[in-house]
């Protein structure tokens, strides 16, 4: 495999494992509030601490720090697109910051939490889902046209230097965040997790 294949399939491994968890968000949010599951505060706390530590504290500032700019110096197509995805990171935080709060309101038993609770997460997967699409649809062919291969090797300690919490091989690796998400992938449904299919 390439330096830029395995760049870019690092990439959209990490866009993969989001979208399961952002989708298993959603799902579990809008289970409680229907009142077909009782909520686990450990596993929703596990999942938006993972939004937090991995994706926003790690993925986002790989691209603003390396992939954005390594695309902006060879192609001069993609300012605006670039500038949005940029404020769609800062979004992101802001969206992640709201989560917190309500996820907090309900654990209190604030009246209408749930509910909140399960829109925002709602709105929150479908934000992200159309950020990684313009990504994938716009940023990465262009870098896969315009970047050269020193680009992609400076790249590519950026992909492989980060630690995914969920991966077992990584060196913060916890078993009890592990069990957490096991015990997720059981009850979220298929594709996302090992659920009866939705």
């Amino acid at each position: 495999m390439s330096t830029r294949q395995r760049v870019v399939s690092a990439i959209l491994g990490e866009h993969r494992a989001l979208s399961a968890v952002i989708e298993a968000l959603r799902h579990v949010a809008l289970a409680v509030e229907q009142g077909g599951l009782q909520p686990d505060y450990v596993m929703l706390w596990s999942l938006v601490y993972y939004i937090d530590q991995y994706p926003e504290t790690h993925h986002h500032p790989m691209e603003e720090q390396a992939l954005f700019p390594a695309v902006r110096a060879r192609s001069a197509g993609l300012e605006e697109v670039l500038d949005e995805l940029g404020r769609q990171h800062g979004a992101s935080r802001a969206h992640l910051d709201e989560l917190r709060a309500l996820l907090g309101n309900m654990e209190a038993g604030i009246p209408g939490a749930r509910q909140a609770f399960a829109a925002t997460a709602a709105s929150y997967a479908g934000f992200h889902q159309r950020h990684m699409l313009l990504e994938e649809s716009r940023v990465l062919p262009t870098a896969i046209e315009v970047l050269r291969e020193e680009d992609w090797e400076a790249l590519l300690p950026r992909v492989q230097g980060r630690a995914d919490p969920l991966d077992a091989q990584a060196v913060n690796s916890d078993p009890w965040f592990r069990e957490v998400f096991r015990r997720l992938v059981a009850i979220v449904p298929q594709p996302w997790g090992l659920g009866a299919p939705r």
